[in-house]
C-alpha cells in the first residue's frame, strides 16, 4: 500500500480546506482513502478537544471522508450542500480513485447524489 506523510491541518481558526486539498492532490490515488480517514480522525478529535471549531469547511472535509468510506463499502449517505469550489475538487478527486480503481464505477453515481444535486439547488435558490 503506497504511504503517504499527513500533514497537520488543525490550526485553530484557520482555513481547513485549502491544506486539505492540496495535500490529497499531492497523495497518489492508492494512499488518498488512507490519507482521508486518517484526517477525518483527526480533525474529529481536534474538533471535540476544542482545538478547531466545526465550520463550513470541517463539515466539507468530513463530509467528504465519509463518503469515501461509504462509496468504498457500498453504503449509502444523506445529501450534503457543500460549496461549489468544494464540490469540484471533491469530484475531480473521485474521478482520480474511479480511474485508479480505489472506489468502484457508480461512485460517481453515488457522488452526484450526495454532493452535486445539493450544490446545484443551493446554487438556483441563491439567484
Amino acid at each position: 500500500m503506497p504511504t503517504a506523510i499527513l500533514l497537520p491541518i488543525r490550526i485553530v481558526g484557520a482555513h481547513l480546506f485549502g491544506p486539505f486539498s492540496k495535500m490529497i492532490d499531492k497523495t497518489p490515488a492508492g494512499a488518498i482513502v488512507a490519507v482521508a480517514e486518517r484526517q477525518s480522525r483527526e480533525l474529529a478529535e481536534d474538533l471535540a478537544r476544542g482545538r478547531t471549531r466545526f465550520d463550513g469547511e470541517a463539515q466539507s472535509i468530513l463530509s467528504f471522508c465519509r463518503f469515501l468510506k461509504a462509496a468504498r463499502s457500498g453504503d449509502h449517505i444523506l445529501p450534503v450542500g457543500l460549496p461549489m469550489t468544494d464540490t469540484a475538487f471533491y469530484r475531480k478527486t473521485t474521478e482520480r480513485l474511479v480511474a485508479a480503481g480505489e472506489l468502484p464505477p457508480d461512485a460517481r453515481d453515488q457522488f452526484d447524489r450526495v454532493f452535486s444535486m445539493p450544490a446545484l439547488k443551493l446554487l438556483c435558490s441563491a439567484s
